[in-house]
């Protein structure tokens, strides 16, 4: 396997939500996994990047949010929850307010 890099954060929402699935074995029985760009399938039980999914090309954001796909993320080293912040050409992650 490559030189493989551990997640700092992961999507708040499960990796199914964004169209994701095994490539391996096609299923979604599927988590993050802990590197980088990889998924977790259960079934195969191994870290794989998954098959094509939303982040495979232009993300309609706006679009997006209507039909409630979040791209907020959680800081795994502060359990913090990060918002997307689109700042018109560009995004960026801030921490949730309390």
């Amino acid at each position: 396997m490559p030189d493989l890099k551990q997640r700092e954060w992961i999507y708040i929402m499960k990796p199914t939500a964004y169209g994701i699935s095994c490539d391996i074995c096609g299923g979604d029985n599927i988590d993050w996994s802990e590197f980088e760009h990889r998924i977790w399938c259960y079934d195969c039980e191994k870290d794989t990047p998954g098959n094509g999914s939303i982040f495979d090309g232009p993300i309609p954001i706006t679009i997006c949010s209507i039909l409630g796909i979040s791209f907020d993320r959680i800081c795994l080293k502060t359990k913090r929850i990060l918002r997307m912040k689109n700042m018109g050409d560009h995004l960026e992650w801030v921490p949730k307010s309390e």
